[in-house]
């Protein structure tokens, strides 16, 4: 199985951004940059500011202060285009926010029909060529609610797809995963990082961000602690808290 990408990827600009929840300083000036077809794994402790990141690049969440851009967006400006940006980003979540009441397929073509205008048609091709190439392209006709965690997940993704996004974000896509489906969600996650697409991940598997980040991003309490190669941050930390946040999560039970 092959991604298919058409879009041209866009690289992302975050500087010095902030985000507070009341007297909760959530994030405390972050600054990142994610080069076009680059993928980027956000790691850290929940809480230390990691979705919250994510959701401020498309604008989910409105900053404090500080400057984002993705590709030719000045995504905090007051007057960007939302409904533009949004075009150009896609985002998969945690939990898989598909229509209940609707198909596969029709969860699929809702948005490409509504906010793009394509007709019935158009829409379905290119739904279909999405969900063929993440497998599910024979469930077409089926409901949420008859598959499995992952094979949801994989609807979402092919569904943020269908929108020739420029940039995929991605919230722990596998947190809410049994075990035996992890894998099948990231193969495709690993097929767009090959097929090019820029990618800011947030994941606590370890073993995918080192395998297909060209960076990895640490995070605790709002702050990037250290960020570089995939291999040097998750083998060879050097900050002592990316050092014990690692051990914990690679080594649980303190053996």
């Amino acid at each position: 199985m092959s991604a298919d990408t058409a879009a041209i990827p866009a690289g992302v600009v975050i500087e010095n951004l902030r985000k507070s929840y009341g007297d909760n300083e959530v994030l405390k000036g972050i600054s990142v940059t994610v080069d076009p077809g680059e993928v980027v794994c956000l790691i850290g402790a929940s809480g230390s500011g990691k979705s919250t990141l994510l959701r401020c690049v498309n604008r989910l969440e409105d900053p404090n202060s500080g400057r984002i851009r993705v590709g030719e967006f000045e995504v905090t400006h007051p007057d960007v285009n939302l409904d533009a940006m949004r075009r150009k980003i896609g985002m998969v979540f945690q939990q898989f926010n598909l229509f209940p009441h609707l198909s596969v397929l029709e969860n699929c073509t809702i948005t490409p029909r509504r906010v793009l205008n394509q007709d019935r048609a158009e829409a379905e091709t290119e739904a279909l060529h999405q969900l063929q190439l993440v497998g599910l392209e024979d469930l077409a006709d089926r409901r949420p609610a008859q598959l499995s965690g992952g094979q949801q997940q994989r609807v979402a993704i092919a569904r943020a797809l269908t929108m020739k996004p420029s940039l995929m974000l991605f919230d722990e896509p596998t947190s809410a995963l049994d075990p035996e489906t992890v894998g099948d969600v990231l193969a495709i996650m690993r097929d767009l990082a090959q097929a090019g697409m820029t990618m800011i991940v947030v994941t606590h598997e370890m073993g995918f961000a080192r395998e297909v980040a060209d960076r990895v991003v640490f995070m605790d309490q709002g702050k990037v602690v250290e960020e570089g190669a995939a291999e040097q941050v998750i083998g060879a930390p050097t900050a002592p808290r990316t050092q014990d946040f690692l051990r914990r999560v690679l080594n649980p039970l303190g053996e």
